[in-house]
């Protein structure tokens, strides 16, 4: 006989010695772990959306320590984007502690080594679903990131073109290859 299996909710994992560093997935407990390479690629995009956020729409940019609480078909459910733009029209304040019940405009995730592609689409489709304008998904292997779009749309932009924030983040545009310039082992 197989012992029940814990469903866990983000109150639950908050009350960890570190629980920030935990997603909750449909009830399950998953760590968060990122390769050097994913963060520093993450890290990019913080800094990049900061400046077009002063530059052209005030908001608030997280790393992959700002948690969302926003799927109600799972509410007990916190997904971590590796990075996240959400506007001061969605959130006019920063929550005092726990996690936003407010979804961004956008989401940024980086596959790391040890992570699958699946998940992270599983991911992106549960952000659009929650309400996320605009998921991007950086895929380092193919120098590549694939673009979820709240309408159903999707594309790929690879090294070489141009990413950009389209209508949700108009004015923002990077080169891909930015993003790969700097190659290192993980």
């Amino acid at each position: 006989m197989t012992a029940p299996t814990r469903v866990w909710t983000w109150e639950d994992a908050l009350k960890l010695p570190d629980g920030e560093r935990y997603e909750v997935i449909n009830g399950e407990l998953k760590e968060r772990t990122m390769s050097y390479r994913s963060s520093e690629i993450a890290s990019i995009f913080v800094e990049l959306l900061r400046a077009w956020a002063r530059a052209h729409q005030p908001g608030r940019v997280t790393g992959s320590d700002g948690g969302f609480t926003i799927f109600p078909w799972t509410a007990g459910d916190v997904r971590m984007p590796d990075a996240a733009y959400i506007s001061k029209e969605r959130l006019p304040r920063s929550p005092a502690r726990g996690w936003v019940s407010v979804a961004p405009e956008l989401t940024v995730e980086v596959i790391s080594p040890n992570d699958l592609f699946s998940d992270a689409e599983d991911k992106a489709k549960d952000y659009i679903r929650a309400g996320v304008d605009l998921v991007w998904v950086v895929v380092p292997n193919s120098r590549s990131v694939h673009i979820w779009r709240r309408d159903g749309s999707r594309s790929i932009v690879q090294a070489g073109e141009v990413l950009s924030g389209e209508n949700v983040l108009p004015g923002f545009e990077m080169p891909v290859t930015e993003l790969f310039e700097e190659e290192t082992e993980d």
